[in-house]
């Protein structure tokens, strides 16, 4: 995901599972950029996104004030919480993890605890849920008359946690450092020498991959469990990787980058600082009142 995801740390992608009825099986594989990478390099936008601890928690929140808001409308229906995420799934330079290659391949780990079940809702608790139809006609009012707030029990759920107006134009500085430092690192002479020392080690073991992330968006390890072939290439990947020490250089140039452009940002950046700090906050107050 990108940085953008983990800065709001918002349940949108959980609601939009329940609305459209789940999605089809196959592997969990993300490999576009995300705030945090993998092999243990830090990034310095990291310090504007929110930990794994702080995004649950908001999660957390937001499904408590829903669930309130909907019992308040007298529905039955709840949605469920989710549970955290595990490490190593970002994936932003690829496959990091030894023992996730080993047994999973390139399919990411389950979350913890497994992942939370929920009816679906029908179409009039949906209705209060987003504010909409599913035809996507706005609902203002219930069925016996009452107003919907904007956005449905979720949409406000997720304005109360923001506590006053979101800052846009901050979070979009945050995601386009993320995004263009990624692409910038990409075409680096450094990452480019390691990600050929990777290739060539690769192709010794019988494996033609250009660079790292061809070898995890291979669409031949799109399926339902990973295969042998795949388990093999994840761990043939891993053992190139420390040969190049291409996690280490990546990382190193990319924080360059990354420092250049956040000094550019700094107000911005700043006050997406304060409003994190803000959001995260009031969740940890609505779970102290609703989490018991």
């Amino acid at each position: 995901m990108f940085v953008a995801a983990a800065l709001m740390a918002t349940a949108a992608c959980s609601a939009t599972k329940d609305r459209t009825g789940g999605e089809p099986g196959g592997r969990s594989v993300d490999v576009r950029p995300s705030a945090v990478p993998s092999g243990g390099v830090s990034l310095p936008v990291e310090r504007f996104a929110l930990t794994a601890e702080e995004s649950s928690a908001v999660d957390r929140a937001k499904v408590l004030l829903t669930n309130e808001c909907l019992g308040g409308f007298g529905l039955d229906y709840r949605i469920p919480e989710h549970p955290p995420l595990v490490a190593e799934s970002s994936r932003r330079y690829g496959i990091s993890d030894r023992g996730v290659a080993r047994d999973l391949g390139y399919h990411l780990p389950s979350p913890a605890g497994g992942a939370a079940a929920g009816k679906r809702p029908t179409e009039a608790q949906e209705a209060i849920l987003f504010g909409a139809t599913r035809a996507g006609v706005p609902q203002s009012t219930s069925p016996d008359g009452r107003p919907i707030p904007p956005g449905g029990c979720y949409g406000d759920a997720e304005a109360r946690l923001d506590g006053g107006p979101r800052p846009e134009s901050d979070i979009a500085a945050a995601a386009a450092i993320d995004k263009e430092s990624f692409k910038q690192s990409r075409q680096d002479a450094t990452v480019v020498a390691a990600f050929r020392t990777w290739s060539t080690c690769m192709e010794r073991q019988g494996y033609r991959y250009q660079d790292p992330m061809a070898s995890v968006g291979d669409r031949a390890f799109d399926t339902a469990e990973p295969t042998e072939r795949e388990k093999a290439v994840a761990l043939a990947d891993m053992d190139c990787k420390t040969e190049a020490d291409l996690l280490q250089r990546w990382g190193a140039v990319e924080a360059e980058i990354q420092t250049r452009m956040i000094a550019e940002k700094s107000s911005a950046l700043n006050r997406l600082s304060s409003f994190q700090k803000r959001k995260v906050g009031i969740a940890r107050e609505v779970i102290g009142r609703l989490g018991n």
